[in-house]
Formats: C-alpha cells, sequence, structure tokens
C-alpha cells in the first residue's frame, strides 16, 4: 500500500463513526435526561413566566401553584442541568479526541471543524428561534478546552476545580465595586419605552420579524446576565471536570470507579441537595445583584452545591442504569441531543409567540410544565422511531456532514489514488 493510501486510510478510521459497542447507554440516558430538565426550565421563559413582572395586565391561567412549582424548580432545576449537560459535553469531547488518537489522528482540526459548525447552529437558533441558546457557549468554551487537552489528569482536576471556585473568588470584587444589576435599566423610564418592552411587545403581539429584532435585544443579554451571575466560569468548570471524568475512564469503566461513584451520590445527596434548596430559600439568582452579602453566600451555595447535586445524578445513572433497552425514550433523545435541543424551540416558539398562538404571559408555570413534558415525549418518540431507520438524528447527521464531508472526501480520494 502506497504511504498515501495508508494515510488516506488512517484519515478514513479517524472520521468512523462512534460504533454500538464504543457507546454508553448510561451516558445517552443521562445525556436525555440533562435536556429533559433543561426544557422544563426554559419555558419558564419561553412561556413569559420569567417576565411575569414585566407583564401586569396578563393574568396568567392556572398559576394558583406557580410560587411552590418555582421553588422546586429553583431548588432541582435551575442552574443543575447546563452543568450536568456542560459536563457530559466536557466528557464527550474528550473521548474524541482519545479515539482519534487511538486511530492515529490528533483529532483537533476535526474538532474545530464541528465546533465552528456548532457555533454557527447556535447563532443561527439564537437569532432566528430562540434568544436563549446555549450553543454558542459552548461552542467556544469547546475552543478554550483544546487547550487543556494535554495536561494530567491531576492538572486537568485541579483547573476544573479552580474555575468552579472562581465565581466565590471574584464576587467580593463585585461587592467592593457596588457593582448593580446592568440589566436592570432605568426605572424611571416607562416599561413601554425601554428596551426591554419594545422587545417584549415585538414577542407578544408582533410579527416573526419583530421576534428577530427582540432576539438581537435579548440575546447580546442572556451573554451578559451569564457573566455578571458568574455562570460562565462554572460551566467552564463542568467541561474540564467532565473531561477529567473521561481521562479516568468512567464512561466504560463504571466497576473500577464504583467506590468514586458512591462518593459522589452520598455528597450530593448529604450536601448538595441541602444546599441547593437553601439557596432557592434564599431567592437563587435574583439576590447576586446589586451585590450584597446576601448575594455572597448565594454564590457560595451555588459554587458548592450545583457541581456536588450533578455529580450526584452522573453516579445515581452510572450506579444504576443497568438493562440494555436502547429502545428507552431517555436513551433515543440523549442520541439525538442536538435535535433534542434545537426542536422544543421551534415548537415552543409557535405555541407561545404572537405570530403563533400567542400563549406567551398567558398560562400558568404548571400548565407550561405539562406543555413542556409532552413536547419532550413526543420528540423522543419521533427520535426513537428515527433511530430505528438511521444511525443519527437529523440535525447530527447534517453536522456531521458539514463538519466532515471535505475530509472523508479526501480520504477516499487518497485511498483510490
Amino acid at each position: 500500500m502506497s504511504r498515501r493510501s495508508e494515510a488516506g486510510e488512517a484519515v478514513a478510521i479517524g472520521l468512523a463513526a462512534t460504533t454500538t459497542a464504543e457507546r454508553s447507554e448510561w451516558l445517552d440516558a443521562l445525556r436525555g435526561f440533562s435536556l429533559l430538565g433543561i426544557l422544563l426550565y426554559n419555558v419558564q421563559v419561553f412561556s413569559g413566566f420569567v417576565f411575569h413582572g414585566a407583564l401586569p395586565a396578563m393574568r396568567p391561567i392556572g398559576a394558583a401553584f406557580d410560587p411552590a412549582l418555582d421553588f422546586i424548580a429553583h431548588a432541582l432545576i435551575q442552574g443543575k442541568f447546563y452543568p450536568l449537560f456542560s459536563f457530559l459535553f466536557g466528557l464527550g469531547f474528550a473521548l474524541q479526541l482519545q479515539r482519534a488518537a487511538e486511530r492515529g489522528t490528533s483529532g483537533t482540526s476535526l474538532l474545530r471543524r464541528r465546533l465552528g459548525w456548532l457555533f454557527a447552529f447556535g447563532l443561527a437558533h439564537a437569532l432566528l428561534v430562540w434568544f436563549g441558546d446555549i450553543l454558542t457557549i459552548y461552542a467556544v468554551f469547546g475552543f478554550a478546552l483544546l487547550l487543556f487537552r494535554n495536561l494530567s489528569q491531576r492538572a486537568l482536576l485541579a483547573w476544573a476545580l479552580l474555575f468552579l471556585a472562581l465565581p466565590v473568588l471574584v464576587y467580593p470584587v463585585f461587592m467592593a465595586v457596588g457593582l448593580g444589576d446592568p440589566l436592570a435599566g432605568d426605572p424611571s423610564t416607562p416599561l413601554s419605552e425601554s428596551l426591554l418592552g419594545r422587545a417584549l411587545h415585538g414577542i407578544v403581539d408582533g410579527s416573526y420579524f419583530d421576534v428577530v429584532r427582540a432576539q438581537l435585544v435579548f440575546y447580546p443579554g442572556g451573554w451578559m446576565r451569564r457573566a455578571v451571575q458568574l455562570a460562565l466560569p462554572r460551566i467552564f468548570g463542568m467541561f474540564l471536570l467532565g473531561a477529567w471524568a473521561a481521562r479516568i475512564g468512567l464512561p466504560l469503566a463504571r466497576e473500577a470507579n464504583r467506590a468514586l461513584l458512591r462518593r459522589w451520590l452520598v455528597w450530593g445527596l448529604a450536601f448538595g441537595l441541602p444546599l441547593n434548596l437553601a439557596l432557592a430559600a434564599l431567592g437563587g439568582n435574583a439576590v447576586l445583584l446589586p451585590a450584597s452579602t446576601t448575594g455572597l453566600l448565594a454564590v457560595v451555595l451555588a459554587s458548592l452545591g450545583m457541581p456536588l447535586l450533578c455529580l450526584a445524578i452522573v453516579a445515581a445513572f452510572a450506579l444504576y442504569w443497568r438493562t440494555p433497552r436502547p429502545h428507552r425514550l431517555l436513551v433515543a433523545a440523549g442520541r439525538t441531543g442536538l435535535s433534542q435541543y434545537l426542536g422544543p424551540s421551534v415548537v415552543w416558539v409557535l405555541l407561545f409567540y404572537g405570530f403563533g398562538f400567542g400563549l406567551f404571559g398567558r398560562v400558568g408555570y404548571g400548565i407550561a410544565l405539562l406543555i413542556a413534558a409532552a413536547v419532550f415525549v413526543a420528540l423522543a418518540w419521533a427520535a426513537r422511531a428515527w433511530l430505528r431507520r438511521y444511525a443519527q438524528g437529523p440535525m447530527e447527521a447534517l453536522w456531521r456532514r458539514l463538519s466532515y464531508g471535505g475530509a472523508a472526501k479526501r480520504a477516499f480520494r487518497a485511498g483510490r489514488a
């Protein structure tokens, strides 16, 4: 075989799809579970629940239990599933690098292309569908994660813990400078004349093009909100923690890591759960700005409680997900994660926004939760049916084709030469 053919074959092997043997079903199920949690919280924004103070004329249907449900969401959902999804993203990222190395390629150029297209998907999602997109943040942090790929296990864990602790170190600076809420706006300006009010009006009563204009307001604000609430270092810390978990062989070596997983489960239930309940009782992210001692306590509770509870969830799935049933809905949802993340946005925009059925601000959080759960189950059923015929979800296949198409063609041509 010629050197050119050998090179082409090596690239082609590096591009090979993940086989069933390489998959960890419990990780697919965990990814599906994390997507469910993300959707259950995101529906607060889609339905207009988080804007109820800015929509005084609205009288939501079925809102009697909303305060209790909001507390439960703050305690068990808000800020728990994005870190969990971040952990899984970092773990999957590290696994792709490991598989590429085993097949004789570095994998970094392919990952950069994948991240570039992920950013493009996220930007289109944020500007054309829903402003609360997280994919662009994951893509940017994925590029940053490449800088840590050659660290030792110990160094990777140390950096992960540093980023998770960073909010506690930075928040006293916020207190020292008296940081307020940069997105609060001028209280003397009537809501109808404010930037927020005009953007909300576009969502509630406007056309699709009014919604797109509103996205241009809310999307940059989302980046700023996550920055001042110090969520970004916590997300990247979970990226690094997931990469470390891949390094210790967690996905395919649950038995070898059983003692560690049991500690995660005990710590998460004994400390993480109470800390998250305390954070919810304190007011969650709502007390962070303007900076205060209460906000500092909230940051400490979040920085300790959120990662511990996330690790407990990981441990529960790793320890107790046993029976191989690839037809389960959580597994199907997890195997089509990108499609499952983007699909509900399209459905909910049509349900809640003014150019659709116009339910924005008109239903309580309880009803919105039921809608979110129904959408998740329906799309998971669709994913299960899809996977009986195809190896990947529709968006996953498109992402792979865009990322790997050119390299695959070059590999094929080199192999034929």
